[in-house]
This record gives C-alpha cells, sequence and structure tokens, in this order.
C-alpha cells in the first residue's frame, strides 16, 4: 500500500479532524517509505515495542498515544524521547498515532468498549450546559437489562482483558443499567454521568475529588486504569486495519505488556 493510500486508510478509521484541538494525532515520523507494507500497532512506543518492530520486521507503527506530543526543540539520543525517534529513524520506521480521534471516532475506543459490555444503542456524552455540537468523545447507553453492580464489574473487568487495579467505588448490591464510559484518562466527565442519569461511570486516572464528589452523588465510579481501558486499542485497531485494506498489508498485534505498573496484593490477616 502506498503512503497516500494509507493516510486515507488511517483518516477513514480515525479522521484526524476529530481529534481534540490538544492533540497531536496523525503521522509522526515518516522515514520515507514509499510502501506500508507491516503493521505493528501497539498502544505507545518504549524500546520494547521498537526492538519488536525491528525483529517482525515491519515499516510502520500505529499507536494510540502520540511519540511526539509537545513540541520538540531538539532531538537528543541522551533523552527517552529522543532515544526512541534516533532508533526508529535508524531501522526504517514510520509511526502513526492515532489518540482522541479514535477516542471518539465511530468503531474507536469507546464504541468498542461499549459492545464487549453488550451496550448496542449508546450516544455521546454532553456535559452540563453544553449542547450536542460540543458532546465529548465519552459514551452512555444501556444495559440490556439491570445488573446488580458486581455482576457488571465481572463482566467489564472480562471485556478488558483482566487488566488487575480496577478500583470501585459504589454499593454493589445495587443494580446498575445506565452506563457511561470514557477509555484513558477521562475523570471530569462524570459530571456529564451525573447529567445523564447514568448509574456508573467506567474511565482511568479518575482522581480522588472527582470520585468523592461523584460517590456523594449517587453515581458508582470505576476507575480501571489509563492502560486497562485502553489495552483493547491494539485488538480494535487491528481488526479495522485487517478489514479496510482488504489483504494489502500486513498487520501485527504487540505483544509487549505495556502496562506501567504492578500490584501488590493486600495482606490478608485472616
Amino acid at each position: 500500500m502506498n503512503m497516500k493510500s494509507w493516510l486515507g486508510l488511517m483518516d477513514d478509521i480515525a479522521p484526524l479532524s476529530i481529534q481534540e484541538p490538544w492533540d497531536n494525532s496523525g503521522l509522526q515520523i515518516d522515514y520515507g517509505n514509499e510502501e506500508v507494507q507491516r503493521v505493528l500497532v501497539a498502544l505507545e512506543i518504549t524500546g520494547e515495542v521498537i526492538e519488536e518492530a525491528v525483529s517482525k520486521i515491519t515499516n510502520m507503527i500505529v499507536v494510540h498515544h502520540p511519540l511526539i506530543f509537545d513540541p520538540l526543540r531538539s532531538i537528543d539520543s541522551a533523552t527517552i524521547e529522543g532515544d526512541y525517534i534516533v532508533r526508529l529513524i535508524r531501522s526504517g520506521i514510520s509511526v502513526y498515532a492515532a489518540h482522541t480521534c479514535f477516542d471518539s471516532a465511530k468503531n474507536g475506543n469507546n464504541d468498542y468498549l461499549m459492545g464487549l459490555l453488550g451496550i448496542q444503542r449508546f450516544s455521546r456524552l454532553n456535559m452540563p450546559g453544553k449542547g450536542f455540537e460540543e458532546s465529548t468523545l465519552a459514551r452512555v447507553g444501556m444495559l440490556p437489562e439491570p445488573l446488580p453492580f458486581y455482576q457488571f464489574l465481572e463482566r467489564l473487568n472480562r471485556a478488558l482483558g483482566n487488566p488487575g487495579g480496577i478500583k470501585v467505588s459504589g454499593d454493589r448490591s445495587r443494580l446498575v443499567q445506565k452506563i457511561a464510559v470514557c477509555c484513558g484518562g477521562g475523570g471530569e466527565y462524570y459530571q456529564g454521568a451525573l447529567c445523564a442519569g447514568a448509574d456508573v461511570f467506567v474511565s482511568g486516572d479518575i482522581k480522588h475529588h472527582e470520585a468523592q464528589r461523584a460517590r456523594e452523588s449517587g453515581l458508582a465510579v470505576v476507575d480501571a486504569g489509563h492502560y486497562g481501558t485502553e489495552r483493547i486499542f491494539v485488538e480494535n485497531m487491528a481488526a479495522q486495519l485487517r478489514s479496510k485494506s482488504e489483504g494489502a498489508l500486513t498487520v501485527v498485534e504487540s505483544e509487549v505488556v505495556q502496562n506501567p505498573y504492578d500490584y501488590i496484593l493486600p495482606h490478608n490477616n485472616e
């Protein structure tokens, strides 16, 4: 697939026009390859991912988190970011980031999670006092039938692939049906979830005071972690690339575990 067709394919999957104003999605490193042949899909660039891309003979990496986010004044191989950039260029590997454009896109991260949870009818989540044209990238919808909160948590954990470290606030025996989700760091959207009458709000990186206010307002909160809610990016993006490229690309899913945290189990005093 030539580069022009590749860029068109990516814009079809995750249109750059819908990314957040502060974001930096798109082609981040263009090594100059005329053809995109083998693509590695990963959550983000790390040293291990670069090694994997080289070992699997790929010439393009698609990531969710942009490698280059803030403007660069220099590329210094003594820094982590600079080292990544130098290694990628030396290896002849280009990088494309699909960040908030994929969060917001049809069939992107948030739509995909709703589907995994069995929620087929959903819409964009609005913040209080905002109209539809200012709707967020988060989603809200209804489970087919009410479930005890603890059963919903079991379903969520399975949907996310048992990521570990899920934090929960709320009565686990209560029935829940209306669910709001925002993959990644979306704690501020709890206010939209409250306004929409949601029973549960699922996201990652929810701040202490956001969770406290939500709890006091009667909204159950699930912080499944930034990694936990976005690890589904790899399988989802890879599947869309395979389907829409119609055999023109070889798509490889990264096997590198990119959760930066390990979890310590609480001491059992029994």
